[in-house]
């Protein structure tokens, strides 16, 4: 795992991911790319490496895309498609920002989105609960789904949090003075983690896994090109089920490279 991060960072500071995406669409271009990108480095890349650092970049584009499209499609059905590129974007910038993977704030930002139904809110939740997982020690996932219950009056799950507060008096608080008690309580814990030593290496396993997911994209659309494959749907009829044949096209791939 660390000489995967370390590669996929390697490699983001020579290479521009959405550049790679946009020009690596050829199996000469992307032999070219990595042979500069081993004499800017200095170093020497073995077919066995290339194929490794390319189907596990592969299989984290693949299971990124999944996640993507599960959001996207429970945005769709509240009737907010229309905002699914700024989601997106938000997602990635969220991401980079607090150190926490993309694919721990998407299912917790559906949460969120399903239960309050507004995207305002769901960002201002969102951001409440990083604080709240990063103070507090407790997963993301919790805390979001927490947040939600609590947002529709169920506030059972809000005692472990330790606010000063019976069971029965968060029955009756609203939820605009259950925030702020948790405001008081966590605010700013997020940032604070990324002063330390495990935050600063949190945001740069980050950036080292978007990195990575991005050039797994452009070493998917290389497969898709050695296939013939017009679009990934068409690709994964070509190629059996199951992410096994994925892996052996990848291989033919960054191998023969």
């Amino acid at each position: 795992m660390a000489q995967d991060v370390s590669l996929a960072l390697r490699i983001a500071t020579i290479l521009d991911a959405s550049g790679l995406n946009k020009a690596d669409k050829s199996v000469k271009h992307f032999d070219k790319s990595i042979k500069k990108l081993g004499k800017t480095l200095g170093i020497t890349l073995s077919a066995a490496a290339i194929a490794n650092f390319g189907k596990k970049a592969a299989q984290a584009f693949i299971q990124d895309e999944k996640e993507a499209t599960r959001l996207a499609t429970a945005v769709k059905n509240l009737g907010l498609g229309f905002a699914n590129p700024a989601i997106s974007s938000y997602i990635e910038r969220l991401s980079l920002a607090s150190g926490v993977a993309d694919s721990e704030l998407r299912p917790a930002f559906q949460t969120l989105l399903t239960t309050t139904g507004s995207l305002t809110k769901s960002q201002e939740l969102l951001a409440q609960a990083i604080d709240i997982s990063a103070g507090s020690g407790i997963d993301l996932s919790t805390v979001s789904q927490d947040l939600a219950n609590g947002y529709i009056g169920i506030t059972k799950g809000l005692k472990k949090y330790n606010l000063g507060l019976t069971q029965a008096e968060l029955k009756s608080a609203s939820f605009n003075d259950i925030q702020t008690k948790l405001n008081k309580q966590f605010s700013g814990a997020n940032a604070a983690y990324l002063e330390t030593y495990a935050g600063k290496i949190s945001l740069l396993g980050t950036a080292a896994g978007e990195a990575q997911e991005k050039i797994g994209q452009a070493v998917i659309d290389l497969a898709m090109a050695f296939t013939g494959s017009s679009n990934i749907e068409d690709f994964v009829s070509k190629i059996e089920s199951g992410t096994t044949r994925i892996v052996d096209i990848i291989d033919r791939i960054t191998t023969g490279i």
